[in-house]
């Protein structure tokens, strides 16, 4: 069960968020994962295209998404997708959708999903439009797309990793250098701090105060008036790691840092996220606007989440229980709040006071709030009526008869006194005298939940049956209903004679003034149930319902409608929709009377994450109308249908097909209902419920219009939205008169040929004994076509670690030799630029400590945690493959032979740093001992050529890391008089190496960072 929510205020910290101060709790929010069909969890970027689908950049490929389906495309299905490793999207004025990816650049039309490679073939950090038709690309350097050609920016030579683009001028993050270059190409440097120096640089913002920058090493920001890039805290006062930035159309500030995000509506103070308000640890790679303002926050492992902005609040007091039971408005016009262990009252200015606490309190709930005066109040608990004094704060019981009786109503008696109800029965109170209810005795059940009182009408409600005492008579409403046994939760008397009366399971029932009764249930119009409470306002008409899923009104005046069938009923919090730090489906309890009070115009109601309040005056425009899509036509081959397409032409052999069609609903998604129709084939609709696939099958030749239409779940389908697709279905040659006629030739023919077969019937066996042994002939090959795809498949399921997704120790074995071949074909190459092949062997410390502490899954966790670190710091024409249990090999080709032992360096150092995450969320730290050896190693009378002996070398300055204390890095450095010959058998490489340390020819070079 995750934590009580609270939220605390950063920069200028507070008790309370007051109940008109924007919160990051308004935001509704929904979480998509693997779980729901993307394709990784780690998703890098966000877009979104001209028809309004949003485009998921992620390291398992890209997706498209509709609010609910997931499309993945891949490099195994689109050729031109650079890599499944995806790192950026852009979506360009012309309608054009930018790839970045790992391994290069592609770009596709995503109307008509046709991908393009272009010619960047390292990383790409970021992408920018500078003009319409001109991208601008930071790979390895930093390159200008026009007209489809890739060309360099020769005035930036360095390696780029962000891009900016400010009014006319162009922001350039370099390795060492910020940049500054103007559309006529004149640059203008600023010198980076030392920290800022080489490391990672995720994202350059501009703002009113200037340029912003977040990088690996924390925030920072260009002085405008000195030029110098200052170090900045982040609102919590600290500084880590900051991913993204973004100031979004309402002016709120969004601010990604490691695991937490920060959020500022305007001219309030910051707010943070953590893993408690969210469900997991915030770390976002990116944060998107899209063009209906909601904002999609994109996880570096925990998929992707919407947010938006909702139709009501939510306030947690500080001090108060997070679970709230009850709410009241008091005498002196302040909101009393009941929780599971606190009573207090929040004023109109925000403030909160705690009344009663827990120990006064004694755990119990308090279903109902009676004020005898204005410094007394009376509380109807699970213990009987206690009475509270304000002026002297003291608690105690009012009656001593009710101790120990659970008590759900005090209603002051429009005659005079006070009506008690509750596990004892009706009781009246009067003249300091308690009085039994005369017929108790006649009620099937004497527990008391609800009661109400107009004029001369009293009802009440029990947990078994509705009951009206008027004139003296006790009489049972509901009888030959399912209200006449039902548990009653809520009544509601309106001015015009209607009642309401809600139960626990069977839905609300209706009394209109001609005496009928009317059941609303789920199966027609009830939006969700069980409900809890009824109010009514008497200035809108409107009837408020809360449940514990959701809340939803309707008018007062449509209950007078001569049929009650489809009722308008508004939905204001939907059992769909998600608020910050809440899950989905669980809105409003309450107990007793004090489920929901009218206050500062708003309705309060309580909750297990506090309080909500919803204007009363809450003026919902008509939701954007949800259109329908129709993306493609599926038969033996795939049409896919443009956004203003009205037609397609299906090929001649297809006449089993399958349309895919959605909705772009990212609100509600799970709420939407589908149906659909071909016109022409068929007569009438098919409700398709949450399905978004049509299927036929055996069409005719002819023109049919598929129709399609969707709505939201309680609207009716006449006001729903509809989109057409004319299908012509081509007629086939066999299809037409002449074909027909063609077949009365063929059969004189065959008639003909049938005697003319029977005399060369020898002749005919022998043609037929040919054709069969071409048939198993063909089957053969077949089949060995088939067997020989399932041992290509096998051997690439064996090159692979299952654990980690990292190439095996047989993969490296395999591919090595090969490498080695391809550096000794440019050998001189090679030696002229001063580059080698590079084996580090790379051994967590004390692995064992963690699986003994934390148990085998943990230790897993790590091991996967190290092997994306590891994929992050190599290239792409690096491997790394998992050598054994916590040990891993990388091999590096073609680096500079000075850049090996900086490199093993920053290994050693990154797993120190990294925090890994477990899984039962505990933290934990490694060290790793690294050895390193290159290939060819340069020695008296020739290089090594042996790269057995450079991986033995490698593990050899490994265990030498091993010995001397862990946690280090080292290599092995020979004399200038050792002969390479001396490593020709490989097999003795480790007695030959002691010797040569003995003989003080050979060393260890071993830094310990510690």
């Amino acid at each position: 069960m995750k934590k009580a929510l609270l939220l605390f205020l950063l920069l200028c910290p507070l008790t309370l968020y007051a109940y008109n101060q924007p919160s990051v709790y308004d935001f509704d929010i929904k979480h998509w994962n693997s779980a729901d069909g993307l394709s990784s969890n780690s998703v890098r970027s966000v877009s979104q295209d001209s028809q309004g689908f949003i485009w998921l950049a992620t390291l398992y490929g890209l997706n498209r998404f509709d609010g609910v389906q997931f499309e993945h495309f891949t490099k195994e299905s689109h050729r031109h997708l650079a890599s499944n490793s995806v790192t950026r999207l852009l979506h360009d004025s012309q309608g054009y959708m930018w790839v970045g990816t790992k391994s290069g650049l592609s770009g596709f039309n995503p109307l008509t999903l046709q991908f393009e490679r272009y010619q960047i073939l390292s990383e790409v950090t970021a992408i920018i439009e500078v003009r319409p038709g001109e991208i601008w690309v930071a790979a390895d350097h930093l390159f200008r797309i026009q007209n489809g050609k890739v060309s360099r920016v020769q005035q930036i030579l360095s390696q780029v990793s962000q891009l900016e683009l400010v009014d006319e001028h162009i922001w350039i993050m370099g390795s060492e250098q910020l940049y500054r270059m103007d559309m006529d190409g004149n640059v203008k440097s600023y010198t980076l701090p030392a920290e800022l120096i080489q490391t990672p640089v995720y994202d350059l913002y501009w703002t009113e105060k200037g340029l912003h920058i977040a990088g690996e090493s924390g925030f920072y920001h260009l002085d405008a008036d000195s030029g110098e890039v200052k170090k900045c805290q982040l609102p919590d006062q600290n500084s880590t790691a900051v991913y993204k930035l973004l100031r979004d159309s309402r002016g709120n500030s969004w601010i990604s840092a490691h695991r937490k995000l920060f959020h500022k509506h305007t001219k309030q103070p910051w707010q943070h996220i953590t893993g408690d308000e969210l469900g997991s640890y915030p770390w976002f790679s990116d944060i998107f606007e899209d063009r209906d303002n909601n904002i999609w926050l994109a996880s570096f492992s925990d998929g992707v989440y919407r947010a938006a902005v909702g139709n009501i609040r939510r306030v947690v007091p500080y001090q108060l229980d997070a679970v709230v039971r009850s709410v009241a408005v008091t005498p002196s016009d302040t909101l009393l709040v009941g929780g599971q262990s606190d009573i207090g009252e929040l004023t109109a200015d925000g403030q909160y006071h705690s009344l009663i606490n827990a120990g006064q309190l004694g755990g119990g709930t308090v279903h109902d709030i009676y004020w005898p005066d204005a410094n007394h109040m009376w509380l109807a608990t699970d213990n009987g009526v206690l009475a509270y004094q304000r002026d002297t704060k003291q608690l105690k019981a009012q009656f001593d008869s009710l101790k120990g009786f659970t008590v759900r109503v005090l209603q002051a008696d429009v005659h005079g006194g006070l009506w008690i109800g509750g596990v004892m029965g009706l009781v009246h109170y009067q003249h300091n005298t308690l009085t039994p209810f005369a017929l108790n005795a006649e009620l099937e059940s004497r527990h008391i939940t609800v009661l109400q009182q107009k004029d001369e009408q009293l009802v009440f409600g029990t947990t078994r049956g509705l009951y009206l005492y008027e004139q003296q008579r006790l009489s049972r409403l509901g009888v030959g209903t399912a209200l006449y046994n039902s548990y009653i939760t809520a009544l509601q008397l309106l001015p015009g004679g209607h009642l309401l009366a809600s139960t626990l399971d069977d839905g609300i029932f209706i009394r209109r003034t001609d005496n009928s009764w009317y059941q609303l249930h789920t199966a027609n119009g009830l939006p969700h149930s069980p409900v809890v409470s009824m109010t009514y306002d008497t200035a809108t008409d409107y009837i408020w319902i809360s449940s514990h899923k959701g809340i939803f009104r309707l008018r007062a005046a449509d209950l007078d409608r001569p049929n009650l069938d489809n009722l308008p009923i508004q939905d204001v919090l939907g059992p769909h929709d998600r608020q910050l730090g809440t899950v989905p489906g669980r809105c409003c309890n309450g107990a007793g009377h004090a489920k929901v009070a009218f206050w500062q115009q708003q309705y309060w109601y309580p909750t297990l994450k506090g309080l909500v309040a919803v204007p009363a005056e809450l003026n919902r425009k008509a939701d954007k109308p949800v259109q329908p899509v129709i993306k493609l036509v599926q038969g033996q081959q795939t049409y896919v249908i443009a956004a203003e397409q009205q037609s397609v032409v299906l090929e001649l052999d297809d006449r089993n097909i399958s349309i895919k069609y959605s909705a772009l609903e990212f609100i509600k998604p799970a709420a939407l209902q589908f149906r659909y129709q071909l016109k022409g084939f068929e007569q009438h609709w098919h409700d398709a419920a949450e399905r978004r696939e049509a299927v036929y099958t055996n069409l005719e030749p002819g023109r049919f219009v598929f129709r399609v239409q969707t709505r939201l779940e309680n609207e009716p389908w006449s006001a729903a939205q509809t989109q057409e697709l004319e299908l012509v279905v081509p007629k086939r040659f066999d299809e037409t008169l002449v074909y027909r006629g063609l077949w009365l030739l063929l059969f004189l023919f065959c008639l003909y040929g049938l005697i003319w077969l029977l005399r060369r019937n020898t002749v005919h066996q022998q043609q037929q004994l040919e054709r069969l042994v071409k048939q198993r002939t063909q089957e053969l090959e077949n089949s060995n076509l088939k067997l020989n795809e399932l041992n290509e498949q096998l051997a690439l399921l064996t090159h692979k670690d299952s654990l980690t997704g990292l190439r095996n120790r047989r993969f490296m074995f395999e591919q090595l030799p090969k490498d080695i071949e391809h550096f000794q074909r440019n050998r001189e190459s090679m030696q002229t630029q001063g580059k080698c092949v590079a084996l580090i062997h790379l051994d967590l410390d004390n692995f064992k400590q963690v699986n003994d502490q934390f148990g085998n899954s943990a230790g897993d966790s790590c091991i996967q945690q190290v092997a994306g670190l590891l994929i992050r710091e190599t290239r792409g024409s690096d491997y790394v493959v998992r050598f054994a249990g916590e040990e891993f090999v990388l091999v590096l080709r073609d680096i500079p032979l000075e850049l090996v032992e900086q490199f093993s360096y920053r290994l050693n150092e990154l797993v120190a740093k990294t925090v890994f995450n477990l899984p039962d969320g505990h933290r934990t730290r490694l060290t790793c001992s690294v050895g390193y050896a290159v290939y060819p190693l340069e020695l008296l009378g020739g290089q090594l050529i042996n790269w057995e002996v450079s991986l033995q070398l490698a593990e050899m300055a490994l265990y030498h890391v091993k010995h001397a204390g862990k946690n280090g890095v080292a290599t092995i450095t020979f004399d200038q008089q050792v002969d390479a010959f001396e490593f020709e058998d490989s097999s003795h490489v480790e007695a030959q190496v002691e010797r040569l340390l003995s003989a003080g020819l050979a060393h260890f070079d071993l830094k310990n960072t510690r």
